[in-house]
């Protein structure tokens, strides 16, 4: 197995940082629109609270949550994008034939989305705390434990959706539909008790589901309650990483079974 070179690591991080830097308009968009919605939202949070709880709320957390929850499923498509990029300006196979390894490349445009995404949670909670006086009972380093999981777990969902997706406008069309239904299903736009019975059973599936139960164990309960949201948060995002490379081993196989049939009659394959 190739040694990781620190050098071609750090040159792999600045190149996708790079990118990311010449097109922050998304990422930036997703962060202001979760700010907008979780400031708009809060009265209605408060009322479904109230409503579903029977206690009064101020609907801050639970906006907060909400939008965290939403708008990093947004975001996956970001994540996703920059993968698949690599594959259709065809110069995927020019890192992989590169000095670097495989996970030299991966972690090269892994760290600086993973950094953009978790910031964008940095900044949504940021402006509620000075806002809106958000505290999280169970304080804020447990608040960035939930935020660095389910970033990861984004980010991770992300690359194997990118290993799925043929084009930009496949991705983008499956992004926004995987998103918003996982978006619902987390409860991140009504509570998931009042949804209908079918979608209510249906919940635990949804990666969203967890990450909005670690947020809020981390908001307004006991960090007890985050062992299984954290757990099932990296069961999700193994399965996203496995998918990416279940599939890159299939292509390998298929390329190396082409360059078998393209050797001359009677030469022994190498």
């Amino acid at each position: 197995m190739r040694a990781i070179s620190g050098v071609r690591l750090a040159a792999e991080l600045r190149h996708q940082s790079v990118l990311i830097a010449r097109d922050p308009g998304p990422l930036i968009g997703y962060t202001l629109m979760a700010v907008l919605l979780a400031t708009a939202t809060r009265p209605l949070y408060a009322a479904l609270h109230q409503l579903t709880s029977r206690q009064a709320a101020s609907g801050t957390d639970q906006a907060c949550a909400g939008m965290a929850v939403m708008f990093s499923l947004f975001a996956l498509k970001v994540a996703a994008a920059h993968v698949l990029n690599e594959r259709t300006w065809h110069t995927w196979d020019r890192l992989r034939s590169s000095p670097a390894g495989f996970s030299e490349i991966l972690a090269g445009k892994a760290l600086p989305i993973f950094a953009a995404i978790a910031l964008q949670q940095a900044v949504l909670f940021g402006f509620a705390a000075l806002a809106f006086g958000l505290h999280p009972h169970a304080g804020w380093g447990i608040l960035a434990i939930c935020a660095l999981a389910w970033s990861g777990c984004v980010l991770l969902l992300g690359i194997g959706a990118s290993t799925l997706a043929r084009s930009p406008g496949q991705l983008s069309a499956a992004g926004d539909i995987f998103a918003l239904l996982t978006t619902i299903l987390a409860g991140a736009l009504a509570p998931v008790a009042l949804l209908p019975g079918w979608l209510h059973r249906l919940a635990p599936v949804s990666p969203g589901y967890w990450a909005l139960k670690a947020y809020n164990a981390a908001l307004t309960a006991s960090p007890a309650a985050l062992a299984r949201p954290l757990a099932m948060l990296a069961l999700f995002g193994l399965a996203g990483i496995g998918l990416a490379a279940v599939i890159a081993a299939r292509a390998r196989l298929r390329s190396w079974i082409s360059r078998q049939d393209l050797l001359p009659s009677g030469r022994p394959a190498q």
